[in-house]
């Protein structure tokens, strides 16, 4: 199983556009991994995870051709992770379908943006939305479902109070590689950690938010390293994961106060491998 990071930023990316501080500083003079866009990731070069602004900019600068892409997890609906109305600059006439799995609370959001595009169509300027093959799934938490071989189970993140968020368990059931998603979440609810813990088995591979300075976590809604090394924890004490575990953190902002190097360094020290645009991993 390989794992694709076209984005690994937060909800402003690296360099944040109107930011003067060191880190955003220090991205725009070396560039390289200090620069982050907004998270994105692909499993084994058929299913993506999330699609978010940048996804233009993965296009551009990043190898992404969303072209080969048939289906896409969906977190939520911050533009940071989904920009809906890009959906439909896809093309007429497309001969496999583009399907979209995301909660129903997210998913209201598209179909505000097919009704505008219906009313385009009426005048003449946009071709019909149910010519471009796209197709909404609603996904609920605790339900799996299977598509190209995985086996996907939708848990309950905590993020925003207004948002219906969610992180993902993602089975191979035929190499028998499970992951688990955790980007966009502050520590697991409990009804999350619940399921995860009766269902038991281990993860080869976990990937989590850490999105705040470590040690001054001024939201509920994401980690930091502290609490990443928490849910981390957490995870090998209930046996989902052990020393052959990889643990990456992602969903990195500026409001760290680390460079690249600074931050790879400190999470090297707890277990943790620091994610870069562009980076892959194999498991």
């Amino acid at each position: 199983m390989k794992i694709t990071y076209f984005g690994t930023g937060g909800g402003a990316g690296v360099p944040e556009i109107f930011c003067s501080c060191r880190v955003c500083e220090v991205a725009r003079q070396r560039r390289g991994r200090d620069i982050r866009t907004r998270s994105q990731a692909a499993i084994n070069d058929d299913l993506i995870i999330d699609f978010p602004v940048d996804t233009f900019l993965h296009t551009l600068h990043g190898g992404l051709d969303m072209r080969k892409y048939h289906h896409v997890l969906i977190t939520h609906s911050h533009f940071d992770h989904f920009l809906h109305q890009d959906l439909f600059s896809r093309a007429k006439g497309a001969d496999i379908p583009l399907n979209i799995y995301v909660t129903e609370g997210s998913a209201k959001q598209v179909k505000q943006v097919k009704e505008a595009r219906e009313q385009a169509f009426a005048t003449g300027k946009r071709i019909r939305t149910d010519e471009m093959e796209i197709r909404i799934h609603i996904v609920r938490y605790f339900e799996p479902f299977c598509l190209l071989g995985y086996r996907v189970t939708p848990l309950r993140a905590h993020h925003a109070a207004n948002v219906e968020s969610a992180i993902y368990l993602i089975e191979d059931t035929e190499g028998g590689r499970r992951l688990l998603w955790a980007h966009d979440t502050g520590l697991l609810p409990k009804d999350t950690m619940e399921y995860l813990a009766e269902k038991g088995g281990r993860l080869d591979f976990v990937s989590l938010d850490c999105t705040l300075e470590r040690g001054n976590c001024i939201t509920a809604g994401h980690m930091d390293l502290e609490r990443c090394l928490d849910t981390l924890n957490w995870l090998r004490g209930c046996g989902l994961a052990d020393s052959g575990t990889k643990a990456v953190i992602s969903h990195i902002g500026h409001l760290l106060g680390r460079t690249h190097a600074e931050l790879e360094a400190e999470a090297a020290e707890l277990g943790f491998i620091t994610a870069y645009d562009g980076m892959t991993i194999q498991i």
